[in-house]
């Protein structure tokens, strides 16, 4: 089975099986396969520790070993197809997927909701904004994706996805503050004759003006509407630290990361940053952050020992309360020409390490809401 196959066969599968040899899925397959309720197994090789790494990071439900005899295997799989879970419920939410907007009163929190991922950074010059723009590309090819743009200080993605400024952030706050949908009409369309590449996701792009405050209950309200539409809504926010002065200023942020299924946290790739990102955990964990998040280093150089020794400070200083996990975005040129030109960038090695974080995320947020669901309407903003 191929891809075109496996995505045509999601709908009426109840087990998956692939192997360490034909290697013909990735981790998003996997990912988009258990987001049908589809049980993976994974046959390896258990004494092949490369096999087993590329198991591992698939991300699969369950592992057997490749000298099982076919009786037993096939035992496995009937087992595994018929314990009692309702297969079909994930089926029916994802049939039932709506494609436009849907509030109903106050009740936001659906069983067939999407997840809210957050992006934010530690620190400044790591590249947020590329990564984001990224991500939405590389999980657009298997979900239907909204990137929204919660940055209060130097909102750019206006300009760099040639988007209208009609609509936007502030209209679509400002109808959530009445109670109102945002959505479609909250969107940023592509001004005419933008370049190819930029409407493979959706965006609600920030107002491109001078340093602003970002409504917090109104933002809840929105993302919660945008929940039930998206199957991800990626969130561009503002900074989590700052003076304590500063404390209400960034409160959308706050409340966007205690609602989020998962989060990325950007710094830049030397002990400064390293030691941002710790300071980012403790004050996540004073502001009541819960949610699994991933330290990304941005604009990595290629060295292994700078790398490991970057991890290795966050390790050793976080503690009881680490991060999920470390990716390290290298230095790409096509970034940099694709900014300046006003461009996406589609390929490159940027792209592909953003593409596998981006998929860790989605897999660790379905996972993490197996049993229930974040709910915006509910988090507390104060």
């Amino acid at each position: 089975m191929d891809r075109p196959g496996l995505e045509a066969a999601l709908p009426d599968l109840d087990v998956l099986v692939v192997d360490d040899i034909m290697r013909t899925f990735s981790v998003y397959d996997v990912s988009r396969a258990q987001s049908f309720g589809v049980h993976v197994i994974a046959v390896v090789d258990q004494a092949n520790s490369a096999s087993r790494e590329h198991v591992n990071s698939l991300g699969v439900d369950q592992v057997l070993g490749s000298n099982l005899p076919p009786g037993e295997l096939l035992a496995a799989v009937v087992e595994s197809g018929s314990d009692g879970r309702d297969l079909s419920a994930p089926r029916r939410a994802l049939s039932g997927f709506v494609r436009g907007p849907r509030v109903d009163g106050q009740n936001f929190r659906r069983k067939e909701s999407g997840w809210v991922c957050a992006w934010t950074k530690a620190s400044g010059g790591a590249g947020l904004t590329e990564a984001v723009i990224a991500a939405a590309l590389t999980l657009s090819k298997r979900y239907r994706v909204l990137l929204v743009e919660a940055e209060e200080v130097a909102p750019v993605l206006l300009s760099r996805l040639s988007r209208s400024p009609e609509g936007g952030l502030p209209w679509a706050l400002s109808r959530a503050g009445q109670g109102l949908a945002a959505l479609p009409e909250g969107l940023s369309r592509l001004r005419p004759g933008a370049p190819a590449g930029r409407d493979c996701f959706d965006v609600v792009c920030a107002a491109p003006s001078a340093a602003h405050e970002v409504n917090a209950a109104q933002l809840d309200r929105f993302l919660a509407e945008a929940s039930t539409i998206y199957e991800y809504v990626l969130v561009e926010t503002s900074w989590l630290l700052g003076a304590s002065s500063a404390r209400e200023r960034f409160s959308a942020a706050r409340a966007v990361l205690r609602g989020a299924a998962c989060i990325v946290v950007m710094a830049t790739a030397d002990p400064e940053g390293a030691g941002r990102l710790v300071q980012w955990k403790v004050a996540a964990l004073g502001a009541g952050v819960g949610a699994p998040a991933f330290a990304a280093f941005g604009r990595s150089g290629a060295s292994k020992y700078e790398r490991e020794h970057l991890r290795s400070v966050v390790e050793a200083n976080t503690g009881r309360h680490p991060y999920a996990g470390f990716a390290f975005l290298p230095l790409d040129p096509r970034v940099a020409r694709a900014r300046w030109n006003g461009e996406v960038v589609l390929k490159g090695p940027f792209v592909e390490s953003v593409g596998a974080l981006a998929a860790r995320t989605a897999a660790v947020a379905a996972s993490s809401g197996s049993t229930e669901r974040r709910d915006f309407s509910r988090v507390r903003t104060a």
